[in-house]
């Protein structure tokens, strides 16, 4: 694409050239050309960066603005997506949730096992052993 060729924006408004229509937006024309040829839209592309992640109206630009955004520590935030969670499981905390034998919710092994008055090291002690759930739980 040249620079020279003559154009419009998302809004209908016609340029002369790719420089023109950059300089109205304030971004180098180099900049836009390479933002398009990443497959940007071009109101994208003239506007600024894509968020990473967007919840609730608000867009975050990087993993470091998500992790910041919702206490979430940098290497866990990078773990949970090695192991193949999506950005709205980490950021909901659904990896967190334990569920007990009955499907009732937890924060963590710690708070089920209060429930059930068990320790949490007796629990995973009967886990190991070959134990379900209920009866780690109940036993």
């Amino acid at each position: 694409m040249n620079k020279k060729t003559k154009c419009m924006d998302h809004k209908g408004i016609s340029y002369g050239s790719i420089t023109e229509m950059c300089d109205a937006y304030d971004v180098s024309p180099t900049l836009y050309l390479k933002r398009i040829e990443r497959g940007w839209t071009i109101q994208k592309s003239l506007e600024g960066k894509q968020p990473y992640f967007s919840r609730g109206g608000v867009d975050y630009y990087s993993q470091k603005e998500v992790c910041e955004a919702f206490s979430i520590h940098p290497n866990s935030f990078r773990l949970k997506l090695k192991k193949g969670y999506s950005i709205d499981d980490i950021v909901d905390r659904v990896s967190y949730r334990v569920e007990d034998h009955l499907g009732n919710g937890y924060a963590n092994e710690a708070a089920m096992c209060a429930e059930y008055g068990v320790k949490v090291s007796t629990y995973r002690a009967r886990i190991r052993k070959g134990l379900s759930k209920e009866e780690a739980l109940t036993k």
